[in-house]
């Protein structure tokens, strides 16, 4: 009898361990959007303001986070390259919304507009231009 209750614990413990992995599995991606609210939130309450990046980097990038970090204290962490995939996009948007918002709140204006904006000038002064012979 003791031997056929180990039995059944032991087969207990290993359903529950599968429904487990499944239902987490299953509820990971779904769930992307509020895990990056929630990651930025508490990032923010730490004072840690950055944001996630993915995709082919604009020419005009570096200049654009050299700017943030100088100006506002606000970072860049490459999550990705060309190939993201739709979980890790959803997390990543909803974290800079989050931070976004913040920041926004923070200083009083689009501190992100600003920089972008005199990135693309910064760029383009600095990229030479074809001479018309």
């Amino acid at each position: 009898m003791k031997d056929f209750i180990r039995k059944h614990k032991v087969l207990s413990v290993m359903v529950a361990f599968v429904v487990f992995t499944v239902s987490f599995c299953e509820l990971w991606e779904p769930s992307a959007s509020l895990r990056g609210h929630v990651a930025a939130r508490f990032d923010l309450a730490r004072a840690r303001y950055q944001l996630l990046v993915y995709g082919f980097p604009s020419p005009c990038r570096d200049e654009y986070a050299r700017l943030l970090r100088q100006r506002y204290g606000i970072e860049f962490r490459a999550v990705a390259f060309c190939i993201v995939s739709k979980s890790l996009c959803s997390y990543a948007d909803a974290y800079d919304d989050t931070v976004e918002a913040a920041a926004i709140g923070k200083f009083g204006h689009d501190v992100f507009k600003e920089c972008w904006e005199e990135a693309r000038t910064n760029c383009a002064l600095k990229t030479p231009t074809a001479s018309k012979d």
